[in-house]
Order: C-alpha cells, then sequence, then structure tokens
C-alpha cells in the first residue's frame, strides 16, 4: 500500500480541524482509526482507544478559549505529518495569550484517518489544556503515564550514526 501524500494528510488534517472548529466531537472523532493513540508530552500522558479519546475532545472543545493558530511548519515523512503553530487563546482574564505547539500525525493509509497525535506544547497552552482537562484526566481509563511504556535508552544513537559515517565520537567515561 502506497503512502499518504502531504496533501492528502493536510486534507484528512482539514477535516479533522473542521470538526474541531466546530466543536463536533462525534464529526472529530469520525477523523481518526479505531484504536487512536495520542500523547501529551508536557504532562508526560498517553491516551488510548476511541473512549478516552472522545473523553479528551469532549473536555478540550467545549471550553476551546478561543483558540486561534496558524502554522509555521508543515514537514512530513512516510505517513506522518508534522505541524508546528504559533497559537493564541483567551484566558480566564480575558486576555488573549500566545503560546506554541508541535504535532506529529501519524496516519494510517488504508483508513485514510489519524491514528496518533503526540503533542509538545509550550507551558502557555499546556495551561490551557490542563485546565480543560481536569484534576481527575490522569485516573481515566484509557490513560497512562509515557514513561511507563516507553523504551529505556542505554546509548545515544548518534554513536552508530557517527560510526556509519566515519566519525565516531570519542566516548567520554559515563
Amino acid at each position: 500500500m502506497a503512502d499518504l501524500t502531504k496533501k492528502e494528510m493536510e486534507e484528512i488534517l482539514l477535516a479533522h480541524e473542521i470538526a474541531e472548529l466546530e466543536q463536533d466531537v462525534e464529526a472529530t472523532m469520525a477523523t481518526l482509526v479505531e484504536n487512536p493513540h495520542y500523547e501529551l508530552v508536557f504532562f508526560g500522558l498517553q491516551v488510548d482507544g476511541r473512549d478516552a479519546i472522545r473523553e479528551v475532545y469532549k473536555r478540550i472543545l467545549n471550553d476551546a478559549g478561543g483558540v486561534a493558530a496558524e502554522k509555521r511548519v508543515h514537514a512530513v515523512a512516510p505517513n506522518t505529518l508534522i505541524r508546528e503553530a504559533h497559537m493564541t487563546f483567551t484566558d480566564d482574564d480575558g486576555e488573549r495569550i500566545n503560546g506554541l505547539y508541535l504535532v506529529v500525525m501519524s496516519f494510517d493509509p488504508e483508513t485514510k484517518k489519524i491514528s496518533g497525535e503526540r503533542m509538545y506544547q509550550d507551558p502557555n497552552f499546556a495551561g490551557l489544556m490542563a485546565k480543560n482537562l481536569g484534576p481527575d484526566f490522569e485516573n481515566l481509563p484509557g490513560v497512562s503515564r509515557i514513561g511507563d511504556s516507553a523504551p529505556t535508552i542505554e546509548v545515544h544513537d548518534a554513536f552508530k550514526y557517527a560510526e556509519a559515517a566515519g566519525t565516531p565520537i570519542k566516548a567520554v567515561a559515563r
């Protein structure tokens, strides 16, 4: 099966963003695969499955704080779109707050849907997300700590790449 093109991924993303901006949880969910996987890196959390992801959208779409975003970078890898954007939202005091986010979206080329998102947020945007997700979010079914399933890395992969390039790294005693 062929990989999705940048244009195809951007079309899927646009349908997803339209649903989000219209605060339509079910239309947003319709853009996702059957078993999506999200990572909210700022919080160290991963969210798995439709029920848990639906809960994310129920919580963040009801009070989006007038979020506006403008992309800075769209980069691609096979079935992956990376979007970095400036964003602005209104805080509880009515002040417009600026922030940044970067999201790495993976796509299923067969279903032509989003299979996952890995979102990196600055502290301003993370504060909005934390408020909307609520203090009980981490305890919901389908939500777990990224570190609980992440691999333990013993050797930096730059050693391997430098060696392959013919410029080995002089190791420092550890």
